[in-house]
């Protein structure tokens, strides 16, 4: 059997037949006006039908009238009516685009911690109990469901079901997980009820099992339901997978079709889709699932390879893999694995930085994907060939400026690449090996670049305005890679000192500047073993020896993004101080990671060190001061790491524009003072740059 040959074989839920096992899980990513569907939000879903997802499904659908609030869970505000009668052309329209390509469309409806019984109605925050408190930004429940209002929301449920049903969708999902309204109800941590919706297994369900009995009623049977549930909550005294086995058998006896299997609250303690969660964490709560149900089930918790796809799928963990951010980072997953291509996969790199967006009411966004931002407003590379077609020179090739060259190509450009090192991708050489996250992008990017013939690499080459005029391009885009941030203080440059800089050059097979034979061996060897990620990552973690270059007891100075994600990828057997003169650590991190990494560091071990600066480097460690106090002290260690990311660097950008005039700064480069520019930065610069030539 071919590699992944399991994954694009077609299975059923309900009467609806997938052609294959690739499930596009629900996600909330602001496309909408005012809760209506947009062109955007159409546009999106059909790239992923073109992509050939076997089911997309249509996140947050929500059943309650909206209109006119403000909701204090912001990402209400960017889920679809579905509460009204005027919402079924929108999901009319995704429908029909999905179908068009051969993708089954489902509709999550949804409530989160809110609720009104009509337009005339305040929009307050609502609970099975009124003493546990509700998800993120909401505090407290203004109110406790009466047996009423709960009758009230499930025939909402029924009616928004009803609408998706005459909007053309194949299958309704009832969103019952997270720590959302429904699972609110099934979890003994949130619901402490004494009458016949609290208490036992049987009671805690009722509230599901009436929307499930609705829907049929509004519906008809032959309407497939899928319930999205989280197996083990996560929360204090909440549900485990065992509970959950109890629950399955008196939900299905109701009619359902299929289970979607996840974990966790949104407030839960654990993290669950960060890049910390070793992927696949959650898969065996599907498998244990699949012991009380005949019917098919799939995980959809922190899985993004192929790999791990296609041990779910042959291992017994599921009978099809739900992934959401892959299906963001690239649209065209699914239909890749069938026409055998699945090394040109766009990985997503598990950033969170979509996330960061989506939680707070904003706009998706996506580090490797720039037209999830961009939309239909800018378009799609292959849907806007050039009319002018040019040779574009592009200077440096990190992420910005690989993105820059495949976008102009797709256009028709003929496109040239200038890189002083002798790899592709920039600054990502050095992450791959502290962040294992970041080798497949790389992989992808070194493939990317072999399928366009009219793109021409050139490695080795130092550029400055002669070279370009010797290429005699008509537009150059330059990406020239930030400059590093200085610090001067006494001892800087001494032995015991690395800089980000320094391992950058290594990882790129260039002996640093000032180094000695350590570094002369070390750079050999890796090019002597052929340069292998795991190769470096061995020599960095190595901390004793007359090879070693970082020791045992090691300063991080900068606690910004770079810094704590070198702490973490190093600390394991070492002691680290992470030092930053900010009363917060962290800067560059966005809200959904930046908790859960500063935890783990200090689970681990590091020593965080806010509002703390570097004032000297001696032989015997580092001398720091307090801002504040002024407090002065002596750290021993081994080494010196400096890692307080980059700046604005626009020093060839000013030679260039003076010869090309419309010349395009991008990527790091750009950095505003007190900001972090990531991949995200760099790629959505590269994009735009190549689409408006």
């Amino acid at each position: 059997m071919a590699k992944y040959q399991k994954l694009v074989e077609p299975f059923k839920i309900g009467n609806v037949e997938l052609r294959n096992r690739f499930v596009m899980l629900p996600m909330t990513i602001e496309k909408v006006d005012n809760y209506h569907v947009t062109d955007d939000l159409v546009d999106f879903y059909e790239q992923r039908a073109k992509g050939h997802a076997g089911l997309i499904e249509i996140g947050s659908c929500y059943v309650c009238d909206c209109f006119g609030t403000e909701p204090k869970y912001h990402t209400t505000t960017g889920a679809c009516g579905c509460w009204d009668d005027e919402f079924i052309p929108g999901f009319q329209r995704i429908a029909e685009v999905c179908h068009k390509h051969g993708s089954k469309v489902a509709a999550q409806l949804q409530l989160c911690y809110e609720w009104r019984a009509s337009g005339d109605d305040p929009l307050l925050s609502y609970a099975p109990s009124k003493d546990v408190p509700s998800g993120p930004f909401v505090g407290m429940p203004e109110r406790e469901y009466t047996k009423e209002e709960i009758a009230e929301v499930v025939k909402q449920y029924g009616q928004a079901a009803r609408r998706c049903k005459d909007a053309g969708i194949d299958i309704i999902e009832i969103h019952a997980g997270i720590g959302y309204m429904v699972m609110r109800f099934l979890s003994k941590y949130s619901n402490h009820r004494t009458d016949e919706y609290g208490g036992s297994a049987e009671n805690r369900a009722r509230f599901l099992c009436e929307i499930i009995d609705e829907i049929h009623k509004t519906c008809g049977d032959d309407m497939p339901i899928l319930v999205r549930i989280s197996a083990d909550d996560l929360m204090p005294d909440g549900n485990r997978i065992a509970d959950t086995l109890e629950l399955i058998p008196i939900i299905e006896a109701h009619g359902v079709d299929a289970w979607s299997v996840q974990a966790g609250f949104h407030e839960a303690p654990r993290p669950v889709a960060n890049q910390i969660v070793p992927e696949g964490e959650f898969i065996d709560l599907a498998k244990q699932v699949k012991t009380v149900t005949s019917k098919p089930v799939f995980p959809g918790t922190r899985i993004n390879t192929l790999d791990m796809c296609e041990k779910v799928v042959t291992e017994g963990y599921g009978d099809a893999v739900g992934m959401a951010r892959q299906f963001i980072a690239d649209p065209d997953t699914a239909r890749k694995v069938e026409e055998g291509r699945p090394e040109q996969v766009r990985p997503c790199i598990v950033c969170s930085r979509c996330l960061d967006n989506i939680f707070i009411g904003k706009p998706c966004q996506c580090s490797v994907n720039a037209n999830v931002w961009e939309g239909v407003e800018v378009g799609l590379p292959q849907d806007k060939p050039a009319i002018e077609k040019q040779h574009i020179a592009v200077v440096g090739a990190g992420p910005g400026g690989l993105e820059a060259a495949r976008v102009a190509a797709e256009r028709g450009h003929k496109v040239t690449v200038l890189e002083k090192s002798d790899k592709l991708a920039g600054l990502l050489t050095m992450a791959q090996v502290l962040n294992a996250n970041i080798e497949p992008l790389v992989s992808y990017w070194n493939e990317e670049m072999k399928l366009h013939p009219n793109i021409e690499i050139k490695l080795n080459t130092k550029v400055d305005v002669d070279t370009l005029r010797a290429l005699n391009p008509d537009q150059v885009i330059v990406s020239p890679g930030g400059g590093i941030i200085p610090i001067d203080v006494p001892g800087i440059d001494g032995k015991n000192v690395v800089k980000s800089e320094d391992i950058k050059a290594m990882c790129n097979g260039i002996v640093p500047e000032g180094k000695g034979m350590i570094w002369k061996a070390a750079v050999a060897a890796i090019k002597a073993q052929g340069g292998t990620v795991g190769f470096m990552r061995m020599g960095l973690n190595m901390k004793s020896g007359p090879t070693a270059i970082v020791g045992k007891r090691v300063v991080v100075v900068g606690g910004g993004f770079a810094g704590l994600e070198v702490a973490e990828a190093m600390c394991d057997g070492r002691e680290i101080w992470v030092i930053d003169p900010a009363k917060k650590l962290g800067n560059g991190i966005g809200i959904i990671d930046k908790n859960p990494t500063i935890n783990l560091l200090k689970k681990k071990g590091v020593h965080l060190m806010p509002l703390t600066e570097l004032i000297e480097v001696t032989k015997k460690g580092a001398k720091v001061k307090n801002v504040e106090t002024g407090e002065e002290q002596l750290i021993e260690c081994d080494t010196v790491l400096t890692s307080l990311g980059v700046e604005q660097n626009t020093d060839l950008y000013d030679e260039i524009v003076k010869v090309w005039p419309h010349a395009k700064l991008i990527g790091d480069a750009t950095t505003p003072d007190g900001k972090v520019y990531r991949t995200l930065e760099a790629v959505k610069g590269g994009y735009q740059a190549s689409m408006a030539i």
